[in-house]
């Protein structure tokens, strides 16, 4: 009986919830006719040095599609910093933290700068006894941050769409 009455009390929590949802004023962000839908083929992507800023690249492509109609233009200055953070007794350097910082600007083509923000990530990896394993581990720490960043600019840049893009 008491897992009955349990379940009856989830379903009807979990039915309930969109409405509880749509009675404060929450839209979905991606909606259908939303700003932040509109962005998609419509942002044209500025140049970018160095395989962080390829991969960033990529990733803003994956999720703002290739402009084919652009009206803005997205521009990053893209920094990163490695620092050692785990230091054995011999003075070897067994972990090492990424950070990433990127400034970025929407540009309105034939017009002025409409949206500026900044966003950063952080990552970290180890450092082993082999060069080509630690490499890898270091590249692959770098593709992560690359996408973090390109995820966060594009979330900013969705939530923001309604005021700036036109």
């Amino acid at each position: 009986m008491s897992l009955y009455k349990y379940n009856r009390r989830k379903f009807l929590t979990l039915t309930a919830a969109p409405l509880f949802a749509s009675a404060c004023g929450f839209t979905p962000i991606y909606s259908a006719g939303s700003a932040a839908e509109e962005m998609h083929d419509r942002i044209a992507l500025g140049t970018f040095t160095g395989l962080d800023g390829f991969q960033m690249r990529e990733q803003l492509e994956t999720r703002l599609g290739v402009a084919t109609a652009a009206t803005h233009r997205l521009d990053v200055v893209l920094s990163v910093d490695s620092e050692g953070l785990a230091v054995t007794q011999d003075g070897s350097i067994t972990r090492y933290n990424l950070s990433g910082e990127a400034l970025f600007t929407v540009t309105q083509l034939g017009g002025g700068v409409v949206f500026t923000d900044t966003v950063s990530a952080f990552t970290a990896y180890n450092a082993t006894a082999s060069a080509y394993a630690t490499r890898i581990a270091e590249r692959d720490a770098n593709r992560r941050m690359a996408v973090t960043i390109a995820d966060r600019i594009v979330t900013r840049m969705a939530i923001s769409a309604e005021d700036w893009l036109t």
